[in-house]
């Protein structure tokens, strides 16, 4: 067996699937597939979101695959065959080691044979975690203009502009897709009818992980003035408010009784953009962290200057830096959880050492 991190010539990784093996090449990704194993080869080079090695740890292959290999991937999973990394370089192949499935995702499944469709993903890890020298030479990471954090100056006066300027810049690579503006049946609070004008062709905007309403599906409560502003991924707790209100107050309804958010919608809303982009981002980190470890953290970021937020644990928080937004929740005895986001993975290149990070892509 080739040892972990050993650099090898590349016939030498094809030859790990045994003799006569079959090869096939992808976008970024050579497969070969013998009697011994199945061999998976990335290229060097970070790419988010094709077939790449994503931190020090794992490698992540999506759609479109050959043919061959998501065949090669399906009866590797029932012989038990073994699947060996590696990844090339301009002077060989460097070894990972034997990679383990974490998480696959499927196009879907016959409902008559039970067979699984296409697969669309594959996270592929491995135990021992890459030194920051080799992750840096397999995972080059470029240095991109990063979004500034200028809009908190207008926090205190005008959270309505804050909120605009903050989300057309964190999402400037995001196109504005064509198409009709929706329309609500009733008159809503100007914050909000300008939170759905700056998501406009852009549906990340409205929430990944929890969801503001479209404007065409707000509607009033069966049995009392109030309607609903927002969603919590699982059904856990629904935002309302009164629309009839200019800045009006926010409840979470779905616990024993109602909950009033600290801030006023106008808050709520850059507070709920804030939370998307550390959970919706393509470049994350997330630790357990006690609170002196979270005061070291955040000791050289900026604080959001808001009353905090009671989901998703009461008290949340947020800090921010160039292309980075830093959230902590505390959820009491189960601790406090510190999740960090970024469409930019060098915002993250600062945070790599700060903590024993549980999950980490920067």
């Amino acid at each position: 067996m080739i040892e972990g991190w050993s650099v090898v010539p590349e016939r030498v990784a094809v030859d790990a699937a045994g003799p006569n093996a079959e090869v096939v090449h992808g976008d970024g990704v050579t497969f070969a597939y013998g009697a011994d194993a199945l061999v998976v080869i990335v290229d060097a080079g970070d790419r988010p979101h094709g077939n790449a090695v994503d931190n020090a740890n794992t490698l992540m292959l999506r759609e479109p695959l050959p043919s061959e290999a998501t065949e090669w991937i399906s009866s590797k999973n029932k012989s038990n065959q073994p699947l060996f990394g590696f990844v090339k370089m301009a002077d060989g192949c460097l070894a990972l080691g034997e990679l383990y499935q974490a998480v696959s995702t499927y196009r879907g499944m016959d409902p008559y044979t039970g067979e699984e469709g296409s697969l669309t993903s594959a996270k592929l890890t491995w135990r021992e975690r890459l030194p920051p020298e080799l992750l840096d030479t397999v995972r080059p990471t470029p240095a991109l203009p990063l979004p500034g954090i200028g809009w908190l100056d207008d926090v205190p006066q005008d959270l309505t502009r804050a909120l605009r300027s903050f989300l057309t810049a964190w999402y400037a690579d995001v196109p504005v897709a064509p198409g009709a503006p929706h329309r609500a049946a009733m008159k809503l609070p100007t914050p909000l009818l300008a939170f759905h004008d700056i998501a406009a062709g852009r549906e990340e905007i409205l929430g990944r992980q929890d969801f503001i309403e479209p404007l065409d599906e707000v509607e009033y409560l069966d049995d009392e003035p109030l309607v609903v502003l927002a969603t919590e991924n699982q059904g856990v707790w629904v935002a309302l408010i009164d629309p009839t209100d200019d800045d009006p107050v926010v409840w979470y309804d779905g616990g024993p009784e109602r909950l009033r958010e600290r801030e006023r919608l106008s808050g709520f809303l850059l507070q709920f953009a804030l939370n998307e982009a550390v959970s919706t981002s393509p470049f994350t980190g997330f630790a357990t962290v006690t609170p002196e470890s979270l005061d070291r953290f955040v000791e050289d970021l900026v604080p959001v200057p808001l009353q905090p937020m009671r989901v998703p644990g009461d008290p949340t928080r947020h800090w921010v830096a160039p292309g980075l937004v830093v959230m902590a929740a505390d959820y009491g005895e189960s601790g406090i959880w510190l999740s960090v986001g970024s469409r930019q993975r060098s915002a993250l290149r600062p945070l790599r050492s700060r903590l024993d990070w549980e999950r980490f892509n920067g």
